[in-house]
């Protein structure tokens, strides 16, 4: 049975139990503190947080942002309160700009299916896409983003999320800056020991140097009419803006209005 991300990520957190010694960077470190930050609503980047003194009594943090091998995702599903905080104040112009540039790919694409479709059901009617960030295109609908170096750091570090998420909580106690990622460690089936870990760790800019593009894809979402069901009021990078003309229906592909709720967006329509 293969195992789950939750057992791997908790199996390199034992490996850095208090008073475990490794060398980094030709330094003798000793672990005084570590654990996973937690915060009260969502997740910091940290996965695991590690503190440990040298020889010099120097303390040195390791915040771990740990990650399977084959993860595609980034951020799923991504909301306006999250994309500010990874993209900063013109998130909405960066979101505008991507989904603009597959303008005519969202124009190709069928809005009410009479048949089934691969996993779209017969009688779907889209109401728009969401907006997920990943490490690889994914569909038809995705793209590499414009990101400055920084900003694709801060995707990664999570420099610019909430207090809450940043000054994560580890062991029930708040720590300055301890959900804000500063290493990467990719799942491998050859990490057993605490030095191991130790040398799998990438700090998070060499690891954006070695991986400079981030993608966002959209998917679909939609009304699936014959179930009366849909996926819930999710944030949508494109919506469908639907109407009646002269007794007919019509739309038109809205793109300026980046990951506004689809119940908010119909009731100011």
């Amino acid at each position: 049975m293969a195992k789950t991300f939750g057992s791997e990520e908790h199996k390199i957190l034992s490996l850095f139990s208090a008073d475990s010694t490794f060398c980094y960077e030709g330094e003798f470190f000793k672990v005084n503190n570590s654990g996973k930050p937690t915060c009260k609503k969502g997740e910091p980047k940290t996965d695991i947080y590690v503190e440990a003194v040298n020889s010099n009594n120097c303390v040195k943090e390791f915040k771990i942002s740990f990650k399977q091998e084959n993860a595609e995702f980034l951020e799923n599903k991504t909301n306006a309160e999250r994309a500010e905080q990874l993209f900063g104040s013109n998130w909405q112009e960066i979101i505008i700009s991507a989904v603009t540039k597959l303008q005519n790919d969202f124009q190709k694409r069928p809005l009410i299916y009479k048949s089934k479709l691969g996993r779209t059901d017969k009688g779907a009617i889209t109401l728009g896409w969401k907006f997920e960030l990943l490490n690889v295109k994914s569909g038809q609908l995705s793209e590499k983003i414009d990101l400055t170096r920084q900003q694709v750091i801060d995707v990664y570090a999570g420099t610019n999320l909430s207090e809450d998420k940043r000054n994560a909580y580890v062991k029930d106690v708040i720590i300055k800056d301890s959900g804000v990622a500063n290493f990467i460690l990719v799942e491998k089936d050859n990490i057993d020991t605490t030095q191991d870990a130790v040398n799998s760790l990438i700090a998070i800019d060499d690891y954006v140097d070695q991986n400079p593009n981030v993608y966002f894809a959209c998917k679909a979402l939609n009304y699936r009419s014959l179930k009366n069901k849909y996926d819930g009021d999710r944030p949508l990078a494109v919506y469908v803006n639907w109407f009646v003309t002269n007794g007919k229906l019509d739309y038109e592909l809205v793109f300026d209005k980046p990951l506004w709720k689809g119940e908010m967006l119909y009731m100011n329509d």
